[in-house]
This record gives structure tokens, sequence and C-alpha cells, in this order.
């Protein structure tokens, strides 16, 4: 069930450049797996297992718990997946405490307190450039935006154990066929990652949709899988967690246009920046609006809204059963596909002149760059 060195070295470079690329969408990942993770404490508490958190949450949807049936091989289980379990009967309620599911998270406070002390010193003395009036570099800029949403993903990603390698293995006395035939209908498709996909099949993801549409060729994949992939797109939906990412987004935008009126080698370098933080501010906004609205369908929102605002009509827009699995199919629709390509391709556009004209504008840089913040002026004298 675990990975080989190789595996995560490569996982954690993709995640890296995608970073480097667009560090608010995965700011967006993260924000996403907390909104799922309190889904899951709300399901959980429901069903009167007020002891589940959002530690636990975090730890299932990242495939910590691995089911192990009767005459099946084992596979990871998600939140929903081991709420369905639980509730159903399959299996007991994990005896595992939020202590030691972060027990087993290779996360270090001492590194994590490093971390941010370093960054927050970054900080200081972008501030203290400021105040004495000193030149500050497209590169320090960008560094300060890459600062910030660092620590956001950190706020997102408190709770989240990391690197775990050791699952926590859940055992049940029924086999997959009987869990399958209990669940009638809802079952009876083939499932593509685990048995229980028609409880959950990790959509929207690149695998389950975008591969697909794309008619991409993946080859044999094992099955089930003995680990979830990391490529699941985030559903946020229109709560709170949705507007920390929006004003996030926003605030990572607008430090660049700090830069707006910065001296740049040549003037058309100086166009290209605006015309580029333009572009990534609007973009965001708009994949914002997209996801927020198509968040709406994929978790009922809507429908249940409009059930609140007219209830006379309430019965015309229930979804039916054969609705809502025809809508859980199309997670991605044509219209959405139709905005984002262009939308992201003008985004990728603007955000790699930005990272190259970073490092390009290095070549002709203010004298006062060169000069240190006099930290004894902030001293009183008397």
């Amino acid at each position: 069930m675990s990975e080989t060195y190789w595996d995560q070295f490569f996982r954690k470079m993709r995640w890296m450049a995608q970073g480097i690329m667009g560090p608010e969408f995965v700011l967006g990942f993260a924000t996403g797996q907390k909104a799922e993770a309190r889904r899951s404490v709300a399901q959980f508490k429901s069903s009167g297992y007020p002891q589940w958190s959002i530690r636990h949450a975090f730890y299932a949807n990242m495939g910590g718990f691995v089911l192990q049936p009767r005459e099946s091989a084992a596979f990871p289980i998600n939140a929903k997946q081991l709420h369905f379990l639980v509730t159903e009967n399959y299996i007991e309620f994990p005896s595992l405490s939020a202590k030691e599911v972060w027990d087993k998270s290779k996360a270090d406070g001492f590194q994590k307190s490093l971390t941010c002390l370093q960054t927050g010193w970054f900080i200081v003395q972008i501030i203290g450039r400021a105040i004495q009036r000193l030149p500050v570099t497209t590169l320090e800029l960008s560094t300060l935006s890459f600062v910030f949403c660092t620590l956001a993903m950190f706020y997102q990603w408190a709770n989240k154990p990391l690197d775990v390698e050791s699952p926590t293995i859940l055992t049940t006395s029924v086999t997959i066929q009987e869990i399958l035939l209990k669940a009638g209908d809802r079952a009876s498709e083939p499932y593509k990652q685990t048995p229980l996909d028609f409880i959950d099949n990790q959509s929207p993801s690149w695998l389950t949709e975008v591969q697909p549409h794309l008619r991409f060729r993946t080859g044999p994949r094992e099955r089930p899988l003995p680990r979830f992939t990391n490529d699941r797109f985030p559903v946020i939906g229109a709560g709170p967690d949705s507007i920390f990412l929006l004003l996030c987004t926003m605030v990572y935008c607008s430090i660049h246009f700090i830069a707006w009126n910065f001296d740049y080698p040549t003037p058309t370098e100086l166009t290209l920046w605006r015309a580029s933080c333009i572009a990534i501010a609007a973009c965001a906004v708009i994949l914002w609006i997209c996801e927020i609205y198509q968040d709406g369908h994929r978790l009922g929102r809507w429908e249940r809204w409009y059930g609140k605002l007219f209830p006379s009509q309430a019965e015309s827009v229930r979804v039916n059963t054969m609705e809502k699995e025809r809508r859980q199919k199309r997670f991605i629709p044509v219209w959405e596909i139709v905005i984002m390509t262009p939308v992201t391709l003008v985004y990728t556009l603007a955000r790699t002149y930005i990272v190259v004209e970073v490092f390009l504008s290095q070549r002709s840089l203010p004298v006062g760059a060169f000069d240190s913040v006099q930290w004894s002026e902030f001293i009183p004298h008397f």
C-alpha cells in the first residue's frame, strides 16, 4: 500500500512545479480538502459520532484507512466511504484518536515554527525597506506573494497529517459482493478505482473526468487502486472557505500590482507586467465564479435554496435518483470547459511571463536595491 521513494519524489516535484506556476491553485486544493474535511465532520456528528475530528477526516481522505474485506484485496477508503461502512454496520467506528492520527504525521512543529520565523523576518525586511523608501525588486515582491500563499496553506493544512506511510487497517467479516448486492442499483456499474465508487468515486479529478474526456490512454491500472491519486479537484462550495480562498487569491494578485510603477529595463517589459497583473487577477475571479456556480450543482445547493425560497415549487425542482446519477457523471460540463480553456491559457501565459520577468529584471536594478535596511534608525535615540 506504500509508494517507492522515487514515486514520492516525483509526486512532490509535480506539486512543487505547480506551486511555482500557480501557488493560489495549490491553496485552492488545500482549501477544498479542508472544506471536504469539515463536511465529513458534520456528517459523522449528525450520525452520532462527535469524536470524529477534522484530523480524522483529513487522514481518511488522504487514504489513511484501508478496508480489508473477506476474500478480497484490501483498498483505501475515504471519509464518505468510511461513514457508509460504519452506519451500515459493516465495520466498527475506528478507535483511533485524534492524537494517534497526529502521531503518524511526519510534520515537525519546530520546523514549521522555524519556517514561519524565517518568512516573518523576510516580511519585516520588506516593510523596513518600504518605510525607508528603499527600492524593492520584482524578485522580492514575487517571493512575498509566495510567502503569503504558503502561510495561508499552512493554516488550511494545520490539521492534516504529513507523509503518512503506514495506514490503519479496518477489517470486515463480509465480502465486497455482499456489500454491492445490498447497495442495489446504485452499485450496479463497474467501479474504476475501488469497489466503493458508488459512495464516492473521487470526482471531479484528472483521472476520472479530464483524461476520459480528452481520450487519453492511461494504460492498465491496478484495481482496486493501492492508494488514492492526489489529482482530485477541490469542491469548496459557497461557504466561508470559498470567501477565504477568494480573499487570499486577491491579496496574492494584488501584491504584483505593487510593481505597477517600478523601473523596468524596457518600456515593453513594464507594459507586459501590467497586462499580466490584470490578466491573472481577472482570470482568478472568473475561475472562482465558475467553480462556485458548478460546486453548487455538485453539492445540490441551488436546488435546496430554490426550494426554501419557493416552497410551493419545491417538488418541481426536486432531483430524482436518475437525475442525480446523471449529474454526478457530468462533474465537468461542456460550458465549463469552453469558458475555462481560454481563461486557463491566458492565465498560464501571464503567470509564465511574471515568473520569467522576475529574473530578467535583475539585469538592470536601481542603485538603492543593493542598500540594506538601517535598523538602527528604528531605535529611539535620547
